[in-house]
């Protein structure tokens, strides 16, 4: 019995493995946190880009005076590399006295920031007078 206590003292005084327990608790926390920044980072660039791709054919149809059709199709060329995971839906509208763009779609998160928030609804609007 003695033998069997004098050992478990010298395994809580034994350091070895500790850093690896240590680890091993906080790296999900850390790789949760790092995806999650990542992905919201890549959220922002995603309304960036459809941002300036709005804004570009609404200033296009504007200057160069563009139907509605081909305001639609300049908006939806550029926007052809971010829109593989759901689609953009994309309208123009000439007024007698402006050009208005919207495109609008669904983000869809890769590391979903919680249950509750797995995408969040894009929805865009650009307008230029004539």
């Amino acid at each position: 019995m003695r033998r069997l206590v004098l050992r478990l003292r010298s395994f809580r005084a034994d350091q070895r493995g500790a850093a690896a327990v240590e680890f091993a608790m906080i790296a999900p926390v850390f790789f949760a946190l790092l995806l999650s920044a990542v992905d919201v980072g890549r959220y922002m660039w995603t309304l960036n880009t459809m941002q300036y791709a709005i804004d570009e054919a609404v200033r296009a149809g504007a200057v160069q005076e563009l139907t509605d059709t081909q305001i639609e199709a300049r908006v939806t060329d550029a926007l052809v590399p971010i829109s593989g995971g759901s689609p953009v839906t994309v309208l123009a509208a000439s007024g007698s006295s402006s050009v208005t763009v919207t495109a609008s779609s669904t983000y869809q998160f890769f590391f979903p920031i919680s249950s509750f928030l797995s995408g969040a609804d894009i929805s865009l609007r650009s307008e230029m007078p004539f």
